[in-house]
């Protein structure tokens, strides 16, 4: 991309040049020596050459008005991932570096800002989203010429220490059940713990989704709690949208739930009072808090339930695979990764179980000699 360099008599600096940037617009600054024209013209269009270049002007832009355009950007994600966003950028980095403008960052005001977080006893995981969510508006930043690097970057971060999920076994489920104030309820519970819903799908389930005699449940939707609205989407993964063969004693509490309930196929399978989606604050706050408090268990979140269908469905000896399916997760990774320690076996038994199958197909081979054999040293000096 050429640029050109142009005298202007009669003026105090009377060398200018310019030349057309990645935008379109056209940038150009006069000089009093033509050879500081000339140097300034060739570092532009250096920059331009390397995909380094950036608006002269970009890095005078707020942070928090780049935060609002990238927030733009994530119009396709779910409305909770919206709503969980804005509430990071609201909370724990506008405060920080919302009106800042982007030239003025750098990595050390990135390391202070964790530093503060750190000394308000946020969790670490919650820092670490916060850096993500602040280095995406950044790179945004990047992408649009403002900034021509990042300053969110070669900082020390905290460690998430890995947690174990809490399980309880099923007859501290059957507790909970039987302690619900109504049948709906109850039901809620024995779904979410032996079919290994998530709140928001069992919310988003319509009568119609349920099969009783074919013992089937299908989950085609997510009822989602943001901001004291339920919003209706699409399940959480790409998976999500599957159906869940379900036990004969889950059959059974569906049905007489059922007969005890005028609904109609196209009407939700667990309303509110008002014939509406349930919302997760309201029942949480009025039936599950109340309920688990009640019987000593206030530890315990409803999301605890799908991990007690987890920890039964291997201890059942089920496929990983079989398991991440049923849950609607894309990978049998996030199996192994968060209820790994619940499979069976050790480290020893499974050397065991190898040398079986070993000495089953040496058969007939010889084995190696039991002599020992003292192998030669070499010298370190052989000459």
């Amino acid at each position: 991309m050429a640029g050109s360099i142009q005298r202007l008599p009669d003026r105090p600096s009377p060398w200018r040049a310019r030349y057309r940037a990645p935008d379109g617009r056209e940038r150009s600054k006069t000089f009093r020596r033509k050879v500081d024209a000339e140097r300034w013209l060739r570092d532009h269009l250096g920059r331009i050459d390397r995909a380094e270049w950036t608006d002269p002007k970009g890095g005078v832009v707020a942070f928090g008005d780049v935060a609002s355009r990238w927030l733009d950007t994530r119009r396709a994600v779910r409305p909770s991932t919206r709503a969980r966003d804005e509430s990071y950028l609201r909370n724990q980095i506008l405060p920080y570096f919302g009106p800042r403008p982007l030239a003025s960052l750098s990595p050390s005001d990135f390391e202070a800002w964790i530093s503060e977080l750190e000394s308000e006893e946020l969790a670490a995981s919650t820092i670490v989203k916060a850096w993500q969510i602040a280095g995406a508006v950044l790179r945004l930043a990047v992408r649009d010429g403002l900034i021509a690097r990042t300053p969110a970057r070669d900082v020390e971060l905290p460690r998430i220490e890995p947690s174990e999920p809490r399980i309880v076994d099923v007859e501290t489920v059957f507790s909970i059940a039987e302690a619900m104030p109504d049948l709906r309820d109850r039901v809620m519970v024995l779904t979410m713990a032996f079919a290994g819903l998530r709140f928001g799908e069992t919310a988003g389930m319509w009568v119609d989704d349920l099969d009783v005699l074919r013992r089937r449940l299908t989950v085609r939707r997510n009822a989602a709690d943001v901001n004291g609205h339920v919003i209706i989407g699409q399940p959480k993964t790409r998976k999500g949208v599957r159906t869940v063969a379900i036990p004969s004693i889950l059959a059974d509490e569906l049905s007489a739930y059922l007969a005890t309930h005028e609904l109609k196929k196209d009407s939700w399978l667990f309303p509110d009072a008002a014939g509406g989606p349930l919302r997760r604050g309201n029942w949480d706050a009025r039936r599950w808090t109340p309920t688990v408090r009640a019987l000593g268990l206030d530890e315990l979140d409803m999301h605890d339930l799908r991990h007690v269908h987890v920890s039964v469905l291997i201890d059942q000896g089920e496929h990983p695979k079989v398991i991440a399916e049923r849950l609607g997760h894309v990978s049998v990774r996030t199996v192994l990764d968060v209820y790994g320690h619940l499979f069976p076996g050790t480290d020893e038994e499974t050397a065991a179980r190898l040398d079986e199958r070993l000495r089953a197909a040496q058969g007939g081979h010889k084995p190696a000699t039991a002599d020992v054999v003292d192998l030669p040293r070499r010298d370190k000096n052989p000459d």
